[in-house]
């Protein structure tokens, strides 16, 4: 009998050790099987909108005109006809103000005062000629005002168009100084100037015009689309693309004597990760510029950000880790918890818990974006099949209502920070000097969440940040038309 205590006592002893064992792993659940990721169903991301100014000083354009239109015309020396009247002659010299310009919304109004002086001939029947001047000798000289209107715009293949025209020589005034009468010949010398005014600046206008045509603006507007195509490094290995796809434009108009083109840049803005993407797969021709249908001010900037598996189960550690779960006379206590894709736009939370029993488990689910508690959910949860295939066999008490309640309700984070940190890198990637004189400069407020999709190897969430961005072109180049600046006589 004492011989057989030893024996009762190993095998006591050896019961609850193997109970023991039993007991720490009660449920050990395998894993969700991983099936292939689904297409994905996101709708591409709407094109950001970048509301940007196309600015030509238009200096160099009014100096293109003071080069292309004479400061000095006729010559008083020089008898000229005078319609319908065989005896009788005029001259004339005159001289132009440099030019002043104003603007009227996209028209450019050119304005001078002319000055002159004048003499009438008169070679009667019988008798030597005659004359008479006004403007001569110290007598303060005539004036007209002479008005050009040049209307500047961008054509559909981004070339300067320009259409100047005289719209206006008349008398400074109905002041005598500004009449130029020779009573006595009856001739009006002040409307014979003003006629070779018109003359004498018609053909440097059209040679104006010509000139700015022929300017390559195009080649300007390629060298920043060009630009901005490129890839831009954000870190190793990390990449940001703007992806520009179109242009629309708005109303012409004038600002501080600079030709202003509003135009709305599309663009698709992307993260990308591995080498660095070749710039032939990225260029896209400079579309034309069409009018758009409305351009307005500011930016909707659409984001995709991926959150890794590793970073979200660190958050959700943080929500669920030690807490008590009451069932009854029962409990069991989150020990770990792991978020792993499964494929088909679900993830699978792996459980490990104590408590009354100590085991795994797994539940599924789709997550979602809940706008109103701003925070990546997972509404769905529920065991996996074969999960519940090994509760139903062993520990049915923990196919409970309450546990996937209480999951359901503590399985969610925030993911703000990410995107925030998002938007940063994209704010500063997007404030850049595009090429000598072309920059882009943008401000994103904060990112907000549309939409998310699970794959196996992470999280894709879609946001949008809305802002503003100017993209400052500096002037642009306005040659001297062929013509040279010199006298020229009506």
């Amino acid at each position: 009998m004492s011989r057989l205590l030893p024996s009762a006592f190993v095998l006591a002893v050896a019961a609850l050790a193997v109970n023991a064992c039993s007991r720490a792993a009660d449920v050990d659940a395998p894993p969700p099987l991983v099936v292939d990721d689904l297409i994905d169903t996101l709708p591409p991301p709407e094109p950001s909108v970048i509301e940007a100014d196309i600015r030509y000083d238009l200096d160099p354009a009014l100096a293109a005109i003071e080069r292309a239109a004479p400061r000095r015309f006729g010559d008083i020396t020089e008898k000229l006809p005078v319609p319908g009247n065989k005896r009788a002659h005029f001259a004339f010299a005159a001289s132009r103000s440099p030019f002043r310009i104003r603007f009227d919304g996209r028209r450019a109004t050119v304005s001078s005062v002319v000055e002159y002086e004048g003499r009438g001939w008169y070679d009667p029947p019988v008798g030597p000629e005659v004359s008479a001047a006004c403007g001569t000798n110290g007598v303060p000289r005539p004036r007209a005002r002479l008005t050009l209107v040049s209307d500047l715009t961008l054509t559909e293949a981004w070339g300067l168009k320009a259409r100047s025209r005289l719209s206006d020589v008349r008398a400074y005034s109905d002041s005598v100084r500004d009449r130029c009468r020779v009573t006595v010949f009856r001739i009006d010398v002040t409307d014979k100037v003003l006629g070779a005014t018109r003359n004498a600046l018609g053909g440097p206008l059209r040679s104006l015009d010509q000139s700015i045509a022929r300017l390559n603006t195009r080649a300007r507007v390629e060298s920043w689309w060009r630009t901005l195509s490129r890839p831009i490094r954000i870190s190793d290995s990390v990449w940001f693309t703007i992806n520009p796809a179109d242009v629309r434009r708005g109303d012409v108009r004038s600002d501080s004597g600079a030709l202003v083109i509003p135009v709305r840049l599309m663009a698709r803005p992307r993260f990308l990760t591995g080498n660095r993407p070749n710039d032939f797969d990225l260029f896209t021709p400079l579309p034309p510029l069409v009018r758009g249908d409305s351009i307005g001010r500011g930016m909707r900037v659409s984001l995709e950000a991926v959150v890794g598996y590793d970073f979200a189960t660190t958050m959700l550690r943080r929500a669920l880790r030690q807490k008590r779960i009451e069932r009854g006379n029962r409990h069991v206590i989150i020990e770990d918890v792991e978020l792993t894709g499964i494929g088909a736009g679900r993830v699978a939370l792996g459980v490990r818990f104590g408590g009354s029993m100590r085991g795994r488990f797994f539940v599924i689910g789709t997550p979602q974006y809940d706008p109103a508690l701003d925070q990546l959910v997972v509404p769905d949860l529920d065991f996996d099949l074969r999960t519940t295939d090994r509760l139903v066999r062993s520990v049915a008490w923990l196919k409970d209502d309450e546990i996937l309640a209480f999951l359901r309700q503590r399985a969610r984070f925030p993911v703000e920070e990410g995107l925030d940190r998002l938007r940063e890198v994209a704010e500063r990637a997007m404030n850049r000097e595009l090429a000598p004189g072309v920059r882009l400069e943008a401000k994103l407020d904060q990112a907000t969440p549309t939409a998310v999709r699970a794959f196996r190897s992470g999280l894709r969430v879609r946001a949008t940040a809305a802002g503003a961005a100017h993209l400052d072109i500096d002037r642009g180049t306005v040659a001297s038309p062929d013509s040279a600046a010199r006298p020229v006589r009506p």
